[in-house]
This record gives structure tokens, C-alpha cells and sequence, in this order.
């Protein structure tokens, strides 16, 4: 089997990509190439609609073309899918030089062949409708904070960056850390994929003593899939021991997750995302590994290049004013 180079990668060869093709794409490759593909790397599957949202072109038709161009080259894939409403969407996954460059430095590069194999297994995913859900939750999020003055997305990790702080349990949750008026309100993620039983949902919460001890970090989200759900949920976790845990709740048809639509455990009013307590940023255990594993660097979920750093938009010095 041969791979007809430089583009595109239409036979998936099982050698390795020549590092003078990586090299050769990467000159013609912008800061917002970069960052659009180490997002979808720590994301899996995003589609324009959202990397508009989230800054990476101005409309969704100038994003479209680019992200055309970077398939063509090799750096993006992508795939059709139907969700949970019935509409069909594309999505974009990495294509083979975009998985090469995210991949671990330690271990070997993937090969165009690895990465078809992996593109079809995350398309007949059963995970994949919550992925692109629980993707959309934190989208909505940092189009929010792009829209609000003092206000942040400022984490957004996936369960790839998750595994290497909750480790030895390496929960299948994600991370978020949502600033507003100089305040930092961290949290665990737990999205409900819908088909385990509200006591197995609840029983989740024990991983997260353990954790929060390493971490600092104790705030405990659950997004369910309808109200009904919801009540079953705040059932079981009334019959839990917590601990120093703060748990809340919210379903899809609550409302935007940054407004008033998360219902504390034991409480009846439900509450906005930055009422809940404020948090310091959660480090990675071994401060090596972070950065030496590129798997475990999410990039800020806002592409921005006017923004001056982390802490002027915690502190309240700066805020976004374009529109997603």
C-alpha cells in the first residue's frame, strides 16, 4: 500500500509521514491552524459552527474554507453524523499531520493508516453524541464569556487532559473553570450518557473526595438529560454522604449553564454558575509530565490574539467585546 504525497492523504498508509512533508505544511500553517487543531485534538470532534463561536474565524463561511483547506492538506478530517434531534452535522476530527503533531513526544507518530482507523472508530462511537453534547455545554460557555464583560472561560479540559490529574481513578469527566468579576468558580463535569440508572449516576460522587483532596478542587457538576432525570438524580444523591462536596444539578432545558439553572444537592432554588464557591486553578500533579506531554495541554478554549493573559481577565482588567 503507498500513500501518494504531499495531498491529499487519500490512500491511509501504514508507513509514517516523511518529516520533510510535516515540515513543508507547516510554514503555511497560522497561529489559528495551530490552535484549531490542538482544540480538536483535546475535543475530538468540533464543528464550524463552534470554532466560529470560539474565535477562530470572524463567520462561519470564512471558517468553512479554511478548515476545507487544512482537510485538503492533511491536518483536519471529517465526518458526518446525526444527533440526537435528528439533524445531520459535519464534524471535524484531526486528519493524519494533525494527529502527528499532538501526539505524545515520548511515544511513536502515528501513521495516516492509525489515524483513518481512529477517525472510524470515533465515528461509530456510542460516546460520540455525548462528546459533541458535552462539547456544545462548554461552547456555550465561552461564547457567553465572549459576550460578557469580566467574564472567562478559562479551562476547558476534556477527559484526555482530566486522566492525568484524576489519576489512579481516571474518571471520564471534564474540567471547567469559569471566571466572573474577579472570581475563579472551578468544576468537575459529569455528563449523563443517558443509559446507566440514576443510583449508578449518583454513586459517581464517591471518586471525588480522593480527588478533590489532590486537586483542591471540590465542586461537582451534573448535567442529566431531561428534568425527569434530574429529579431521580437529586433522589439518589439525598441518600449520600457528600462530604466536603458541592454537588449541583441542570439539564438542557434549564437554560444557558452560566444563568440561574443549577440546583445545589439538599437545596429547592437553583443557582447561577458563579454563585457557586469560588476555586483556585487546579495544576497538573506532575508539573514535568504537563508540559512535556502534549496531550496534557488543552489550549484556552477562546482564540484571541488581542488578549493579554490569564490573570488581567480574572482580575477584571479586560473583557471581550467582539461578538461569537
Amino acid at each position: 500500500m503507498t500513500t501518494t504525497y504531499p495531498y491529499p492523504f487519500t490512500v491511509p498508509s501504514p508507513k509514517p509521514i516523511p518529516p520533510e512533508l510535516l515540515r513543508e505544511s507547516v510554514r503555511r500553517f497560522t497561529r489559528q491552524d495551530l490552535w484549531a487543531v490542538m482544540m480538536i485534538a483535546e475535543h475530538q470532534v468540533l464543528t464550524t459552527a463552534q470554532l466560529t463561536v470560539l474565535g477562530f474565524r470572524p463567520d462561519q463561511q470564512v471558517a468553512e474554507r479554511r478548515l476545507r483547506i487544512l482537510a485538503r492538506r492533511g491536518w483536519l478530517d471529517r465526518f458526518g453524523t446525526i444527533t440526537r434531534t435528528g439533524d445531520i452535522v459535519t464534524v471535524w476530527c484531526l486528519g493524519p499531520l494533525g494527529a502527528d503533531i499532538t501526539s505524545a513526544p515520548a511515544g511513536p507518530s502515528p501513521s495516516p493508516a492509525r489515524t483513518y482507523r481512529r477517525r472510524e472508530r470515533l465515528r461509530t462511537s456510542s460516546d460520540l453524541e455525548l462528546v459533541m453534547e458535552t462539547n456544545q455545554f462548554f461552547v456555550d460557555l465561552a461564547a457567553h464569556a465572549r459576550t460578557t464583560a469580566h467574564t472567562d472561560l478559562r479551562e476547558w479540559w476534556s477527559p484526555r487532559t482530566c486522566h492525568a490529574v484524576t489519576t489512579p481513578e481516571r474518571r471520564q469527566a471534564w474540567h471547567g473553570a469559569y471566571a466572573h468579576q474577579g472570581q475563579q468558580h472551578g468544576f468537575w463535569l459529569e455528563p449523563d450518557p443517558g443509559d446507566t440508572s440514576a443510583a449508578a449516576l449518583a454513586g459517581r460522587v464517591h471518586h471525588y473526595p480522593a480527588i478533590a483532596e489532590r486537586t483542591g478542587l471540590a465542586t461537582l457538576l451534573f448535567r442529566t438529560t431531561d428534568p425527569q432525570r434530574e429529579q431521580d438524580l437529586h433522589r439518589k444523591l439525598a441518600r449520600l454522604n457528600l462530604r466536603q462536596l458541592t454537588v449541583a444539578t441542570t439539564h438542557p432545558d434549564a437554560g444557558h449553564p452560566a444563568d440561574s439553572v443549577w440546583q445545589p444537592a439538599g437545596g429547592s432554588e437553583r443557582i447561577a454558575l458563579h454563585q457557586l464557591p469560588t476555586t483556585e486553578q487546579v495544576v497538573h500533579p506532575n508539573d514535568d509530565a504537563f508540559f512535556l506531554d502534549a496531550q496534557n495541554l488543552a489550549p484556552h478554549p477562546i482564540h484571541d490574539p488581542e488578549r493579554p493573559g490569564e490573570e488581567a481577565i480574572v482580575n477584571g482588567e479586560y473583557s471581550y467585546t467582539r461578538q461569537p
